[in-house]
This record gives structure tokens, C-alpha cells and sequence, in this order.
């Protein structure tokens, strides 16, 4: 298989909601550890809160606790096929965090301000969002704060890079899949980026060689990848939605969307790879110099 790659050298608080106990009735709002995605909710400031889900690996955390993930969905928002990428990480031993990208307000709102951001390449309030997120992620005492990542699809996949540069440190790496490039300033100071696209992808595979020189301006390291044989969509199951299913036919003549399951196999791979690399586990910092 053709693989066009480069590796280049070089907020606010959150508040979370209170978490009940495991017999509290008020449940079903809240993030309690389950080995299927359950429903929580976090604070991002001004009496919003976003939603998503969580999904914790079996048995017990480790001492120095779990590392984690946030997942970014595309623009269909949290799709069975999502859950399943999250219920992937958690087989391995990862807490999943996927935010709800169109749940702190009206979600064709929403929408439309993840897609200005990501199609601008600059972060706004989605990404601090975001970030915000994340933090309450990286602040549960089963996670390791240290270990912290993000991957992302599409919309998620612009989102995934766009986090990185506002986090800077508190994400150790980013796996962007079919995502439109950042800007080179929202790219400063961010984790290594592995970047896949699929080469029958007529819209996104394009904006392969604009990221590979974006992220070497920037200073990230970095490896873009574009599988010749797969389309878009490619890492992702055929979308069981109805309504998903007629935008992917819709707009099949550019995307070309859809598994392909050789091309998947070998990107998954890299992904564990990069992950298990740039987030290996370090000692832990003295008390209050987590990162942020």
C-alpha cells in the first residue's frame, strides 16, 4: 500500500457535576463506571454543561489510574458507530470520554459553530468547550492526568487538532481521521498528530500535503498517512442510521464514504502504536503540577 507520510521535529477552571452513589436516583444524568456507555454530564461555565458518554475498562483502575481519550464524533453526533470506537479503547484498557458535540445548545446551532471553527482552522468556544471537557477528564481520580488523548472523525477529526493546540501539554497525542487542517498558530504547542485520510476521498484526501506543511511550520511532530484504496468514513462502520445513511449516499460521488476494512485494520494499528509511544506512562508530578 502507497503511504505519503512526514514526521517533523519539535482556560478557565471546570467545575463537574456532583456524581451520586451508585443507588442514587438521580442516576441516569450522571458518569458512573459501567463497561457500556453511560450517560454524564460536565459543566463547562455560565450554567452550561455538555453532554456525552463514558465508558470505563473492566475491573479496577491501576494506581497511577487509567489513561484516557476524548473521542470527537462527526457532524452526525454520538452514532453507534462512535460507541463503538470508544467501546474499542475501553477493551484496552482506556477511559472513553465523547463529548456531545451538539448538546450545549440548539444542535443545528452547534453544528454550525464546530464546522466555522474547524473550517476557519482557528478554536473558538466549541474547543474551549472542549477543553473543558477534557480537564474534567483528566481530573477523575481513576484517570491519569498525565495520560491524556484525543482522536477524532471528520468534523472530530478538525476538532481532535484544533483541542491539541489549545491544550497543549494535557493532550500527550491526537489520531485526526479525514479532518480539515488547522491553522499553523492553532497547531502551536500541540501533541503529535497521526493523520490518516482516504485516498478516494475527493474532498478531505486533497488537504493531505496543506497538513503535512502545517505541522511542520508549527514545530508538531507529526505522520499523515492516505490509504489509496479507502474512502471517507473508512475507520468507522457503515452508519446504521437511516438518515446517515442517505447523507453518505448524498454526498458518495465526492466522499466516496464507507469501510474498507484492509486499509482500517492498518490504520487501527498505528493508532494503538502512536498512542501506546507518546503516551507512555511517567512518574507522577508533585501534587498541583498535573498538566492543565
Amino acid at each position: 500500500m502507497h503511504r505519503d507520510e512526514i514526521v517533523t521535529a519539535a482556560g478557565p477552571d471546570v467545575t463537574a457535576t456532583a456524581e451520586p452513589r451508585e443507588n442514587d436516583a438521580s442516576a441516569p444524568l450522571t458518569s458512573m463506571r459501567s463497561p457500556h456507555p453511560s450517560p454524564t454530564r460536565v459543566e463547562i461555565g455560565a450554567g452550561r454543561a455538555m453532554a456525552g458518554e463514558l465508558v470505563w475498562p473492566a475491573g479496577d483502575p491501576p494506581p497511577a489510574g487509567w489513561p484516557a481519550v476524548v473521542v470527537l464524533s462527526e457532524a452526525f453526533g454520538i452514532t453507534p458507530e462512535i460507541r463503538e470506537v470508544a467501546g474499542r479503547f475501553a477493551g484496552r484498557g482506556w477511559v472513553a470520554l465523547t463529548p456531545d458535540l451538539l448538546s450545549p445548545g440548539p444542535a443545528p446551532v452547534c453544528l454550525v459553530r464546530a464546522m466555522r471553527e474547524v473550517f476557519s482552522g482557528r478554536p473558538g468556544p466549541v474547543v474551549r468547550d472542549l477543553d473543558a471537557a477534557r480537564r474534567w477528564l483528566a481530573g477523575r481520580p481513576e484517570v491519569d492526568g498525565r495520560r491524556i488523548a484525543v482522536i477524532g472523525f471528520c468534523l472530530g477529526g478538525g476538532l481532535a487538532m484544533l483541542l491539541g493546540g489549545q491544550a497543549g501539554s494535557g493532550v500527550r497525542a491526537v489520531s485526526a481521521n479525514y479532518g480539515a487542517p488547522p491553522q499553523v498558530e492553532a497547531l502551536r504547542g500541540c501533541g503529535p498528530v497521526l493523520a490518516a485520510y482516504g485516498g478516494r476521498d475527493l474532498v478531505f484526501a486533497r488537504t493531505a500535503p496543506l497538513l503535512r506543511e502545517r505541522l511542520g511550520a508549527a514545530g508538531v511532530p507529526g505522520e499523515v498517512t492516505v490509504y489509496p484504496t479507502a474512502g471517507h468514513s473508512f475507520l468507522t462502520g457503515r452508519p446504521s442510521r437511516r438518515s446517515h445513511r442517505l447523507s453518505m449516499l448524498m454526498t458518495g460521488p465526492l466522499l466516496r464514504p464507507g469501510p474498507e476494512p484492509h486499509a482500517a485494520a492498518e490504520a487501527w494499528d498505528r493508532i494503538w502504536a502512536w498512542f501506546d509511544e507518546h503516551t507512555a506512562a511517567e512518574p507522577r508530578s508533585a501534587p498541583g503540577t498535573e498538566p492543565a
